[in-house]
């Protein structure tokens, strides 16, 4: 008998250092579950801070009764970005923005500007190895999911001649197409610069792309349904990245950050690359001009990897000009 009680005492001990053990387990599995939180909150926080202190501002400004280049809107509000890391833009804020989708289709595949009462600007890769009676141009366009815009059927398009594509790169990306009727009197054409220039725009100047392309750089990820934008700076063709990006220092143009993955994505190709030009007498009034177009990119859609490529439009106006005689 006092061997039975003894063990069972000892049992009774046993399990109580067992509930004890189980316990603190417990206890400490919860505490580093906590701590794990904790860690990974403290670091999205210094991220984020981080991210917002380096994003540049949008534009703020009034623009007033100008041909082209006025946004629809009296006072562009500034707003935090996130295209990939970009942010929804408002209902049909560029009044120059067209898409380029298959007939009878509204998901876009590439991206475009009027610039004309009846042409669009866009890159020639957007229309290589295309027919234009396959397509259509959407136009007031802001969720595809709810598309109630109109569409206007292709007369003609014009590739650059040299356009040329080697290891990804594009080089003299971009076209013109003639639709076959008038664009509706509530869409208004972009401006493009005023002068000839193979260093137009300069470096660090804030620039906005904007578009319906990817917002994740994933094989199987879609096209973003709503309007995104966001805004970049140029870099400097001397920057590393840009040098290991671009063809052609003279004809194209590089934009983003150095460590943010913000960039534009496969479906934005052929999408302004925007900048403000100030009026001279009222810095607080300004239009809208497209220095570039949507080129090309890194597959991961990161332009802290390597620069964003867009086609510099300022070294174009002869072309664009001369071409459009003939469409």
């Amino acid at each position: 008998m006092q061997l039975q009680r003894i063990q069972s005492t000892q049992r009774i001990r046993n399990n109580s250092v067992r509930r004890c053990m189980i316990i603190s387990l417990s206890i400490l599995c919860s505490l580093l579950i906590i701590s794990t939180f904790i860690t990974l909150f403290v670091i999205y926080f210094i991220r984020y801070r981080t991210t917002l202190s380096s994003l540049l501002s949008y534009p703020n400004f009034v623009c007033h009764q100008r041909p082209c280049g006025c946004p629809n809107s009296d006072s562009v509000v500034s707003f935090i970005p996130k295209i990939v890391g970009g942010q929804d833009a408002s209902p049909y804020i560029y009044p120059w923005l067209v898409t380029l989708t298959d007939r009878d289709r509204t998901n876009p595949f590439c991206t475009g500007f009027i610039i004309s009462s009846n042409t669009i600007l866009t890159a020639a890769h957007c229309l290589n190895n295309r027919n234009f009676y396959q397509l259509q141009i959407l136009a007031k366009i802001h969720d595809f999911r709810e598309f109630q815009g109109d569409r206007y059927d292709i007369e003609q398009w014009i590739i650059h001649p040299e356009y040329r594509m080697n290891d990804s790169m594009h080089l003299n990306d971009i076209a013109l197409i003639k639709i076959q009727k008038s664009f509706s009197k509530d869409l208004h054409p972009c401006c493009l610069p005023s002068i000839k220039s193979n260093v137009y725009p300069q470096a660090k100047t804030e620039a906005i792309v904007s578009g319906w392309g990817k917002v994740l750089a994933k094989p199987n990820s879609r096209n973003s349904p709503v309007l995104q934008h966001v805004v970049m700076p140029i870099v400097d063709y001397k920057n590393l990245k840009c040098q290991q990006s671009i063809a052609d220092t003279n004809r194209q143009i590089c934009a983003g950050y150095d460590n943010l993955s913000i960039d534009a994505c496969s479906g934005d190709s052929g999408a302004p690359l925007l900048i403000v030009v100030h009026d001279d007498n009222n810095n607080n009034e300004g239009y809208f001009v497209a220095a570039g177009i949507v080129s090309y990119g890194n597959r991961q859609c990161d332009a802290s990897i390597s620069s964003g490529v867009y086609t510099r439009i300022s070294f174009y106006l002869d072309w664009i000009h001369e071409t459009l005689t003939y469409l």
